[in-house]
């Protein structure tokens, strides 16, 4: 739930056309569905989402285990919640960031 405030803040301060969240917390989901949310996290969450003028879409799945960056991603959320800032490198692939690259230029253009 924490990394999705910490997208939501984000967002509100980009100018995107369209978002793409991906979760595999089902907890997540049912809270921000939730028809009277009495978290002050998905309260905010769900007030910032109403200002944004970005198309924000979040998809469950069912996990993160074999996707490129879930590791890093999985440690970034841990330090979030304990307040810290860490800087990670990542190696990525050439063709993995080319085709992030195509797609990421095809959502932006709408």
């Amino acid at each position: 739930m924490l990394a999705l405030r910490v997208a939501m803040r984000w967002l509100y301060q980009e100018s995107l056309a369209k978002c793409t969240i991906h979760t595999d917390s089902p907890s997540s989901l049912q809270a921000l569905a939730a028809l009277q949310p009495i978290s002050t996290i998905v309260l905010e969450i769900l007030n910032i989402w109403s200002f944004l003028t970005t198309e924000v879409v979040i998809f469950w799945v069912k996990e993160h285990y074999g996707v490129l960056g879930n590791g890093v991603a999985d440690q970034l959320a841990r330090q979030v919640t304990h307040g810290s800032i860490v800087i990670i490198n990542i190696n990525l692939p050439k063709t993995w960031l080319k085709k992030c690259q195509k797609v990421f230029s095809c959502n932006l253009a709408g």
